[in-house]
């Protein structure tokens, strides 16, 4: 469990990293436009080890890629829908067309990462199984 836990929250932090630097760089520092997605950008490496941690044990690591998709739905359905960062950071306004496949663009992100995630938890478990070379 907690080498999925790190998996997770190892690659997680590599995209998170860039994007709170580009949105930074993009929106200069205004904490007030900004303060929400940092806020939330930090929870999000926990998220994604408690994410790994939450995954059937039968699909691990094969499935993960479809696991983290299940995840970026959500995460798309959170920041476009339930949060409409799209409005609040840019201030424009989207078709609802145009807010599911941001949806589904999110879904396949996440796929892409979470077979990082995949990569680096064999890593992680085939260094553990390895004898100590102290």
């Amino acid at each position: 469990m907690l080498i999925r836990f790190a998996s997770g929250s190892l690659v997680a932090c590599v995209p998170i990293a860039i994007a709170s630097l580009v949105t930074l760089v993009v929106f200069g520092p205004n904490p007030q436009q900004v303060a929400l997605v940092l806020a939330i950008w930090c929870f999000v490496p926990c998220a994604w080890g408690l994410w790994a941690m939450l995954s059937p044990s039968g699909w691990v690591p094969r499935r993960l890629p479809v696991w983290g998709f299940i995840l970026g739905i959500l995460a798309g359905l959170m920041a476009i829908v339930v949060l409409n960062l799209p409005s609040r950071m840019l201030g424009i306004s989207m078709s609802n067309a145009a807010k599911v496949l941001v949806v589904l663009l999110a879904g396949v992100f996440y796929y892409v990462l979470w077979m990082v995630v995949s990569v680096v938890y064999r890593q992680l478990l085939r260094s553990s199984a390895e004898p100590s070379r102290a």
